[in-house]
């Protein structure tokens, strides 16, 4: 999986770089963070081999059923990927979904941006670019898209998502209810 994951990633980046050159806000696009990968499965068996996988190179750990499917937050303890990627986010496809299986997209933390319309407004004056305004409950996100490709451009990390996930939890157990 890591083989795989790498070789994507490689291919991935070099697609990124060339997209990334043909931007005008240099300054924003160069200070971008690659913090994830996402990699889709094809099917339950697909998701639980990868899954084995990643669990033997792991520190951390945490797996959510959303949108009808299981994703898994993988934080690698110490082989980190291209660009020194260190967080793998498994995901299973949507129920009835025919998205292709491998790598999905690359989460990029912008620590420039203090919020998501931050990144809307740099987007937006952008030419030839194809993006997205994106959310899942709280959580909001532009995603570009070109050859194929799809970058989430977020001002969180997939791992504030698990904790905020298991927030959740804990208030429940504790009595704290929305």
């Amino acid at each position: 999986m890591i083989d795989e994951l790498n070789k994507a990633l490689d291919v991935y980046q070099k697609n990124w770089e060339a997209e990334k050159a043909q931007r005008t806000d240099q300054a924003f696009f160069s200070q971008l963070q690659p913090t994830a990968v996402g990699w889709k499965t094809v099917d339950d068996a697909d998701f639980d081999t990868r899954f084995a996988e990643l669990r033997g190179l792991a520190d951390q750990i945490h797996m959510g059923w959303m949108n009808g499917r299981w994703i898994a937050v993988v934080h690698l303890r110490e082989a980190s990927l291209t660009w020194g990627i260190a967080v793998v986010k498994l995901m299973q496809r949507r129920p009835n979904s025919t998205d292709a299986a491998g790598l999905d997209h690359v989460d990029f933390l912008s620590p420039a941006t203090a919020a998501v319309e931050d990144i809307e407004t740099i987007v937006k004056r952008e030419p030839n670019l194809k993006w997205t305004p994106e959310e899942n409950g709280p959580w909001r996100w532009v995603s570009l898209w070109w050859d194929g490709s799809e970058a989430k451009l977020r001002t969180d990390t997939t791992v504030d998502v698990a904790i905020r996930e298991l927030q959740e939890v804990t208030d429940h157990l504790k009595g704290k209810h929305d």
